[in-house]
């Protein structure tokens, strides 16, 4: 950058333009106010009147060396950053904000430049270095105002998941409020694990959208690879891309002094519907039996030995037996409609569950064997205990 001339009027002028700043402090505040929402509401007076001191200090430095300082240097635009993202003022208004009075600040030199005698090559100079100020402000606002969203949304989710942590476990936070948590509604756990693949932040915001009810609002984090946390009604099948697939569970709807069995349960829930290849929001409504079944191994052993294994030996054959009875249940135990599911002929499909029974002696006019029969084809021989 050119160098400021070593004139006594350029220092003239620079004196005048510091003593200029009740008048630019006025002016500043006024179109300010006037034209930025954010700074009506949450900046008081006394704090803009410190910015606009700061900003033309720097301005006034900047002049007398000939030089605008780079971004890095600028530690006065972290305090603007700073005070200003506590009281919640949007980046873009602070950018406009600091616009306003170094805008001011700008003017001013021109005018004091032009009438004092200053020479035009250095009012232009001088011009170009409060450009550069004003680049590097904002350069550093924006860096340090990102550093200081990322910080607080790191800060928040910690908040977020201790309170989660907290509701599984039966302990109510002490300020609901800021959760928009009622001590009077039922509420579900829900769990889902998040493959690599999946935008796991897109199904938090999903299940807490879809999860919250009017004023009772859901409360999901991830945590450790996982979505957990709380909703007020059953959540919508996700739509994201990537989720088809994707399972969570969902525990009974309780009063939060008994989330830590809707936590147990949306647990198994989980489990359960990946041993099973289930997709979607799966709870009690959803898996039913289901679930008490695949606590008990040593049933689902005995009833896997009974109605599968017979037909093992069998081959192909023995998975077509299979395809029919779980095609003849799945179709209200209807001969005709399981043999046009199969795309068979019906004396085809009446064969193989004839076969069926013959090998395995189940009986599918008993009651009992359908049961036992239903479970093993769900599933199957179950050795997890955590089931």
């Amino acid at each position: 950058m050119t160098q400021s001339p070593p004139s006594d009027t350029l220092e003239a002028v620079l004196s005048r333009l510091g003593d200029s700043l009740p008048e630019l402090t006025d002016e500043t505040c006024l179109r300010i106010y006037r034209d930025l929402a954010s700074y009506q509401r949450v900046v008081e007076r006394e704090a803009l009147e410190s910015s606009v001191a700061r900003n033309l200090r720097i301005a006034l430095n900047a002049l007398r060396v000939g030089t605008a300082p780079t971004s890095r240097s600028l530690v006065e635009a972290d305090t603007t950053a700073q005070e200003r993202h506590a009281v919640g003022v949007p980046v873009e208004e602070i950018i406009l904000g600091f616009r306003v009075s170094i805008s001011l600040i700008h003017e001013r030199f021109i005018d004091l430049g032009l009438s004092l005698g200053l020479p035009v090559d250095a009012v232009i100079t001088g011009s170009r270095i409060l450009w550069d100020v004003s680049d590097a402000f904002t350069t550093r606002v924006v860096s340090t105002y990102h550093d200081l969203e990322v910080t607080a949304a790191l800060a928040d989710a910690r908040r977020r998941a201790a309170v989660v942590h907290a509701l599984l476990e039966g302990r109510w936070p002490a300020d609901p409020a800021a959760y928009s948590l009622d001590p009077q509604t039922r509420y579900a756990a829900v769990r889902c694990e998040l493959p690599g693949t999946v935008d796991g932040e897109a199904v938090r915001r999903h299940l807490e959208a879809s999860g919250s009810d009017g004023p009772a609002h859901a409360l999901v984090v991830i945590d450790d690879g996982a979505c957990i946390g709380i909703v007020a009604r059953h959540p919508v099948a996700l739509n994201a891309p990537g989720t088809s697939g994707l399972a969570v569970g969902l525990g009974p709807f309780v009063l939060p002094e008994d989330l830590p069995r809707s936590t147990g349960i949306a647990q198994q829930a989980l489990r359960l519907a990946r041993r099973l290849g289930r997709s979607g929001i799966l709870g009690l409504e959803e898996l039913g039996w289901r679930l008490a079944a695949a606590t008990r191994s040593d049933v689902g052993r005995l009833y896997a030995d009974r109605f599968l294994a017979p037909v093992a030996a069998e081959g192909e054959f023995g998975r077509e037996m299979l395809d029919a009875v779980r095609a003849w249940l799945q179709h209200g135990r209807s001969i005709p409609r399981a043999a046009e599911a199969l795309t068979v002929h019906v004396n085809t499909a009446r064969y193989r569950l004839r076969r069926y029974q013959e090998l395995t002696g189940c009986d599918l006019d008993d009651l009992d064997d359908l049961i036992g029969l239903a479970w093993a084809l769900e599933l199957g021989e179950l050795d997890d205990p955590t089931l």
